[in-house]
């Protein structure tokens, strides 16, 4: 039971801290909201980020950690394809493609963090996920070289999930 507790609060303080730094207000009633659904969503996923054997040991923190650092890594990537896409609107310059990848995560969450953080990023939506492969939609096709496109789709997130979900 004292694994548990520890679990939740550590998974509620990441989604607190998320909340804080995306809502970027400080209003009580903000504030409020935040933590009843900060709270209500560790409850429901503490399991998720925070192994049942990890939750005393240094592990835990390091997962959050890299949980933080991939945030701020995805706003990074957004940040770039978002000027790739204002580009490619401006010039018309588009050479739309479906292309299949695949991953070397084996986790199930991590497999979907990696498809829903690819179609978060301005240029690509993740159409399906079949096993360990994703099939995603293109913008600006560069390649269709099963292999070399999934370096340019995946880039360093699924480097950073791979530390996360190992």
């Amino acid at each position: 039971m004292y694994k548990k507790s520890v679990r939740l609060v550590l998974t509620f303080f990441v989604l607190m801290s998320f909340w804080l730094v995306l809502s970027q207000n400080l209003q009580p009633a903000s504030l409020l909201i935040g933590a009843f659904f900060s709270f209500l969503v560790a409850l429901l996923s503490y399991d998720f980020f925070i192994k049942p054997d990890e939750g005393m040991r240094g592990r835990a923190i390091r997962t959050i950690w890299l949980l933080l650092v991939y945030v701020f890594v995805l706003l990074y990537e957004m940040f770039l394809a978002s000027i790739d896409v204002v580009y490619r609107v401006i010039t018309m310059d588009i050479n739309p493609e479906v292309v299949m990848i695949k991953t070397d995560i084996k986790s199930d969450l991590g497999i979907v963090l990696l498809a829903n953080s690819i179609t978060l990023t301005p240029g690509t939506i993740t159409i399906d996920i079949e096993g360990d492969h994703l099939y995603v939609h293109w913008l600006y096709a560069r390649t269709t070289n099963f292999g070399h496109a999934a370096e340019l789709i995946k880039g360093r997130l699924e480097h950073w999930l791979g530390r996360i979900f190992i």
